[in-house]
């Protein structure tokens, strides 16, 4: 289990760089204006490829884990069923870019980001059943070397003085890469996967069985990509420049969160199932590990806004520090959600979790299209982001309450 903890940070440490230093490097080189429109288009992607996404990676990290002799007829259904989203997305781009015009989508840019998104799906997708057999190794150091490149081609482009449409086309290069590594490295794990022979189950029949992951992956990732969304329409790409700064370090830190979820998942799993009354001090030392991780990293963002958006961003970005506070609390409240969290995916409320996704962020919506008028500030925004939160955390503690008691009444505690 150690091997395989170390093994899944490596990865998702890989994935921090890119997220995260990759847009430090990039919002200090263009400044606000240049950077939100980037930071724009880049969210608008990231929500299309969503659609593609469809939770495929965490549905095959399962079924695969579960019936490892149909890997390759699982790939395969997937795979069918990933190509129809692929050009609902399509479609769904092309309607968007015509409804909101070239000004704020400017094609030139979102085709190279719209492709790279894409790319990046597909590569993911055939990652996931390397972990699911057990080769979180190979896993490793395929994403590791992938990030790595992004980072150091999108990187290189940009401090040689590239604009964000030569970014947005090295991002193209580094994830297509990624892709043809990725869908190597399945051939070799999966010797028998052939995506062109005929399949059992048809698309549609493949979604119906994916569709809680698929709920649940882009209700969770939505959070991180209708925020910027939103702050463009209200505010502008000034606005979204020094939003999505402090975004990027929240994203950043709370990509940390599932290093712990994927070790301490199985082992709280096994105890709820098993009626193990251990379940609550595994559950209260994943939780304490979580909120210790989010608390060390918002403490410079509450106490020392200036300091961090000087050091990280430069000087242009200087009205940040009013907002690093609130992105300070933002991550106090994820990392208690993904405590949490943790524990509802473990105990099997899987469906429960998405339901408080689907109403938090449902009042959210509304409460910003009834009281759109009073918020006036980047940080009114905010404020209210961290009331949608909190929501979502009131949500699953709920529904972790309600677990309790049928815990409680199954007769929990008979193992010791």
């Amino acid at each position: 289990m150690k091997r395989n903890f170390l093994y899944t940070a490596v990865s998702v440490g890989s994935r921090l760089l890119v997220g995260l230093l990759l847009f430090l490097l990039l919002a200090r080189l263009w400044g606000p204006a240049q950077f939100g429109l980037f930071s724009f288009v880049f969210s608008v992607s990231a929500l299309l490829a969503l659609l593609v996404d469809f939770g495929f990676a965490v549905y095959l990290l399962r079924e695969v884990a579960a019936r490892p002799d149909e890997a390759a007829r699982l790939i395969a259904e997937a795979f069918r069923a990933k190509l129809s989203l692929m050009l609902v997305a399509i479609a769904l781009l092309i309607s968007v870019g015509f409804a909101v015009g070239p000004a704020a989508l400017p094609p030139v840019l979102v085709a190279p980001l719209f492709l790279a998104a894409l790319a990046m799906s597909f590569s993911d997708f055939f990652v996931a059943p390397l972990r699911a057999l057990g080769r979180f190794d190979l896993e490793a150091g395929l994403v590791t070397l992938a990030n790595a490149l992004q980072f150091v081609l999108a990187g290189a482009v940009a401090w040689l003085g590239g604009t964000p449409t030569q970014v947005g086309w090295a991002m193209v290069a580094s994830r297509c890469v990624y892709l043809a590594l990725a869908w190597r490295t399945a051939r070799k794990v999966v010797p028998l996967l052939r995506l062109r022979d005929p399949v059992a189950a048809g698309p549609l029949a493949t979604l119906r069985r994916a569709w809680p992951y698929g709920v649940d992956g882009m209700l969770s990732t939505a959070w991180n990509q209708l925020d910027v969304v939103a702050v463009r329409m209200l505010f502008g790409t000034q606005a979204v420049g020094l939003y999505s700064a402090g975004q990027k370090i929240v994203l950043g830190v709370g990509a940390l969160a599932p290093v712990v979820g994927n070790v301490m998942i199985p082992r709280l799993a096994r105890a709820s199932a098993q009626l193990d009354v251990r379940l609550w001090r595994i559950a209260g030392k994943t939780a304490a590990l979580l909120l210790t991780i989010g608390a060390l990293f918002a403490i410079p963002l509450l106490f020392w806004p200036r300091e961090v958006a000087t050091l990280l961003f430069g000087k242009n970005f200087a009205d940040l520090r009013t907002l690093l506070p609130l992105f300070g609390v933002v991550l106090l409240i994820r990392f208690s959600g993904a405590a949490a969290g943790v524990l509802i995916t473990a105990v099997g409320y899987q469906a429960k979790r998405v339901s408080a996704q689907v109403v938090a962020l449902g009042l959210t919506a509304l409460t910003l299209a009834l009281a759109g008028d009073q918020i006036s500030t980047v940080g009114d925004f905010v404020q209210l982001f961290i009331g949608g939160q909190l929501l979502l955390v009131t949500g699953y503690l709920f529904w972790l309450w309600r677990f309790g008691r049928k815990f409680a009444a199954s007769g929990a505690g008979r193992r010791q």
